[in-house]
């Protein structure tokens, strides 16, 4: 994983393990996966599944976020493209937001998926309002997402958890 200068975050998709699933943050479900790559393990949550259509959002307030997300020992990734190269996993941040990925990094899957929760809880109040209000336009049809399959998962889930009802 390296964050760079110039707003470029590279992933190294060259894996040997990989897990994907679901986690609710703030009421919503999120996308969340973990993979390995030597001895390390990076988890990471979509704070903002990819959309469409940009998110009106200023660079202070992402900038202002990001500072809070590394004090939380939390690698902030917003990005305006997002692509492969080979095996590398490319975040580029160069204008609007289109989608947003927090990642922290464990030596198991299990420490860094644990961290990256526990982390993303505290920063509950300091997410962009833009931010999370996008995430919530996805659910209501005001937004469209990148993949409509992400959508497809996440309100299925979203749907399943209401149907349980309170526990």
């Amino acid at each position: 994983m390296i964050a760079s200068e110039n707003r470029l975050t590279v992933f190294d998709a060259d894996t040997q393990e990989t897990s994907y699933g679901i986690c609710f943050f703030d009421g919503l479900p999120y996308i969340f996966d973990t993979h390995r790559k030597g001895a390390r393990y990076v988890a990471t949550l979509e704070l903002l599944t990819e959309v469409v259509q940009p998110v009106r959002v200023s660079r202070d307030h992402v900038d202002r976020f990001g500072r809070d997300a590394r004090e939380a020992g939390l690698l902030p990734i917003p990005y305006s493209a997002c692509f492969f190269k080979g095996n590398l996993h490319v975040y580029a941040f160069s204008g609007p937001v289109r989608g947003f990925d927090l990642a922290a990094i464990g030596a198991t899957a299990r420490q860094s998926e644990r961290a990256l929760m526990q982390r993303v809880n505290r920063l509950k109040s300091r997410v962009p309002a833009a931010i999370a209000r996008a995430q919530r336009e996805l659910f209501e049809g005001k937004r469209r997402p990148r993949h409509q399959a992400d959508l497809r998962v996440l309100t299925a889930r979203l749907k399943a958890a209401q149907n349980a009802g309170p526990r």
